[in-house]
């Protein structure tokens, strides 16, 4: 029964066609065979084709067709400097004729580098008005201050929460889980773990309520990016509000919520030697490339579980790839300083706000 009526609510959801889909899933012979653990496949939402794609254009399908519904002029939103959230949502709002606000966190209030490079130089491409604040608290302050002076002057603002992390999000990611499950019915697989970058938490908590709802086996595993004393609190509230926003009962708890934190390294944005070396091999191995803050970090610790023999051989394991890769591209000195000096130090870029 929950298998028929989350389908249905979510079918009957106001939805906008942004991200190509089904993205395709494809097994990592070579990397699988190197590693010597499970078989490893890849869910490759970094094609999903909004930008340079990613996880957050299957979030941003249900939350735009809201906003467009609610007649919305303007898009305001936030995450970090160099996010990828930010892009994806800055193209679905030129692409539906919105204009965009940005309020990022940087190292100080009105940061402006002298160098534009990847997210940020995206950003700035595509018109976007950029607002740069030093903390979380303060993006959220002066999301509302813009939006009621938008309002006093006429306009129709749309804030989407840091991320997109809501019910109308999460929805993209219980569609994703429907989606997998067909793509391996059609190859014969069956998909023991899946396991990808966790940060604000809508995709984990979409994963989780789909494989749940949908009654899979599957268990989902989140490797942290940035450092948080209550996510899993956080992704299992998210999960238990988006069950009840479609109207199914489930149990749901912090039980359901896998986490692993001991990636996370010196902190968000924060590369290392050892995330160096994983973007190396896998672009070595399988001409796949991931990216210093999310997926690097994420395929870090699906090696070390493997290397923990956390996974039995026959287990099928779903790596995840959300997107990002334009994050390679400012942290082009540390990267080539690690593999062609060995150096193993951290490395803190100039935009972190931490």
């Amino acid at each position: 029964m929950n298998e028929v009526m989350i389908g249905m609510r979510i079918e009957t959801l106001p939805r906008i066609k942004l991200a190509n889909l089904p993205t395709p899933l494809e097994g990592m012979r070579n990397l699988s065979k190197q590693l010597g653990g499970p078989r490893i496949f890849i869910k490759r939402d970094d094609e999903t084709g909004l930008g340079f794609g990613g996880n957050k254009t299957r979030k941003l399908e249900c939350l735009m067709a809201d906003a467009k519904n609610q007649k919305a002029d303007t898009i305001i939103t936030s995450a970090g400097f160099h996010s990828n959230w930010c892009t994806q949502t800055a193209c679905a709002a030129k692409r539906l004729g919105m204009d965009i606000i940005l309020v990022k966190q940087g190292p100080r209030e009105g940061y402006d580098p002298e160098e534009y490079d990847g997210n940020h130089l995206l950003h700035f491409l595509l018109g976007s008005e950029i607002k740069v604040v030093p903390s979380r608290s303060k993006a959220d302050e002066l999301m509302n201050e813009l939006a009621e002076d938008l309002r006093l002057r006429g306009r129709k603002p749309y804030i989407i929460p840091f991320a997109g992390s809501t019910p109308l999000g999460v929805a993209g990611y219980i569609n994703a889980v429907l989606e997998i499950l067909t793509q391996c019915y059609q190859r014969g697989i069956k998909i023991d773990y899946i396991i990808h970058a966790t940060g604000s938490g809508g995709t984990q908590a979409g994963l989780i309520l789909g494989a749940k709802a949908f009654n899979t086996g599957i268990k989902v595993l989140g490797i942290s990016v940035s450092k948080s004393e209550n996510r899993v609190e956080a992704i299992a509230r998210l999960a238990v509000t988006s069950a009840k926003f479609f109207e199914i009962s489930l149990p749901l708890g912090k039980e359901d919520v896998n986490v692993f934190d001991e990636y996370v390294g010196e902190g968000y944005g924060v590369i290392s030697k050892e995330v160096v070396e994983t973007i190396n091999l896998v672009a070595k191995a399988e001409g796949i490339f991931l990216d210093p803050v999310y997926t690097g970090k994420a395929m870090t610790g699906l090696i070390d579980l493997i290397g923990k023999n956390y996974f039995k051989k026959e287990d099928n394991v779903l790596f995840l790839h959300t997107g990002g890769t334009a994050a390679l591209f400012p942290y082009k000195n540390p990267i080539k300083a690690f593999i062609k000096k060995g150096e193993s130090s951290w490395v803190k870029p100039p935009w972190s706000p931490m």
